[in-house]
């Protein structure tokens, strides 16, 4: 791994990305999870009470890390939002559905009006709990993108090769292997975010929630570990065609030792097997280590300790993506049609210059914004129960 500017961007976008998985990953599994653990209208409350002060906050690393992809990797950015534009405009769709359905579901005292918010909450953040796992996935597998260069269009950069619908359509199509791979990915995804969601409840609940909470995580461990071990194994699967190394390397623009490490990879009928596996050893080692933070989550959770069950699902997540990142550097967004029309960090970054002043201004915002973020999560990491809802509603009826 070179240590260079694209490296480092490509190192800070992911942070930023795992940021908000583990960050709005927990409360879109508390909005899963909302018909299922809350079952009166003060358990609700108390449901999204547990998230109300920080899930708007959660959503800023999303969109601080595509405009930080938008100015490091323009042409990565161009390609991914093209290709999965429909996919990303229905997540962009339920991420405003969810913060209206929080809104608007207290505004109105009928039954119906707030059940009807209530659903809203638990299929908004289904469906982009999902689509982020199905995009992941199909990315991970390599998308049918073509570099217009090698045809002798250079300014049409990296274009997608499918056309609606029959891109939107792959992008599900359990024929197609990123299409297969992006389901699955997407439910491992699902699924992980329903147990770090069980994760936060514990640790922000107590009462009927927290219990109604733990023995949900309990029935989605085992689903997990499974659909963790089959995108595991699929991964291992994945392998890119290759043309002419001279192309692939002019096209690539790999530092020489790196397009050395990949080239011998490359078999005598020109395909890159085990592409998302280059480093074998330090992969495995980060997959072992997510499998065993998963089995610490679980015990943890039949112990009904919230605290430790957020910090083993964060572990669990982090190593699992450090795999992830050493099995797709440097690959940004990999072809399926060919290597050499994939993008990687170095053919879709932007100038030494616009890296560089990024980067200045990157390291003296980044911190204060963690500061922040972990302070206001410090001031309202307190427990609340039905019991403390009811009390305040009295309360309040008291002083009016």
């Amino acid at each position: 791994m070179h240590f260079d500017l694209q490296t480092i961007w490509a190192i800070l976008i992911a942070i930023l990305l795992t940021g908000y998985i583990l960050t709005d990953g927990f409360d879109l599994g508390v909005g899963i999870l909302h018909p299922f653990v809350a079952k009166t209208d003060i358990e609700r409350r108390v449901n999204i009470n547990a998230i109300g002060p920080v899930w708007d906050g959660n959503e800023v690393w999303f969109i601080t890390a595509g405009g930080a992809a938008f100015a490091a990797f323009p042409e990565v950015y161009a390609a991914l939002f093209s290709s999965l534009y429909i996919a990303l405009f229905v997540v962009l769709l339920a991420l405003i559905y969810r913060a209206v359905s929080f809104e608007f579901r207290s505004k109105e005292e009928s039954e119906g009006w707030r059940k009807f918010w209530d659903q809203s909450i638990f299929w908004s953040s289904f469906i982009t709990a999902l689509l982020i796992g199905v995009a992941l996935g199909n990315i991970f597998a390599g998308l049918p993108i073509v570099n217009s260069a090698i045809k002798g269009e250079p300014l049409l950069g990296f274009v997608y090769a499918e056309k609606f619908p029959i891109s939107f359509i792959n992008l599900i199509n359990p024929f197609t292997s990123h299409g297969l791979f992006g389901i699955l990915v997407g439910i491992a995804t699902v699924l992980f975010i329903v147990m770090h969601g069980v994760s936060w409840l514990l640790w922000k609940t107590e009462g009927s929630i927290a219990e109604r909470a733990r023995n949900i995580g309990l029935k989605v461990w085992l689903p997990f570990v499974v659909m963790y071990v089959v995108c595991t194994g699929f991964a291992y699967t994945v392998s890119f065609k290759a043309g002419d190394l001279e192309l692939v390397k002019r096209t690539l623009q790999l530092p020489p030792d790196m397009f050395q490490q990949i080239a011998s990879m490359i078999d005598n009928n020109g395909v890159l097997h085990h592409a998302l596996f280059r480093f074998p050893v330090i992969e495995l080692i980060f997959i072992v280590l997510a499998a065993l933070c998963s089995v610490g989550w679980l015990f943890a959770v039949k112990a009904a300790n919230g605290a430790k069950a957020f910090l083993f699902s964060v572990l669990t997540f982090l190593f699992a993506a450090f795999a992830v990142t050493f099995g797709v550097y440097p690959f940004a967004v990999p072809s399926s049609i060919a290597l050499e029309h994939s993008i990687t960090i170095y053919n879709g970054a932007s100038s030494q210059l616009t890296l560089t002043v990024m980067l200045v201004a990157a390291l003296i915002f980044t911190p204060i914004v963690i500061a922040y973020q972990a302070w206001v999560y410090k001031m309202f990491l307190f427990k609340i129960s039905p019991e403390s809802i009811r009390k305040e509603l009295e309360e309040a009826k008291e002083q009016y």
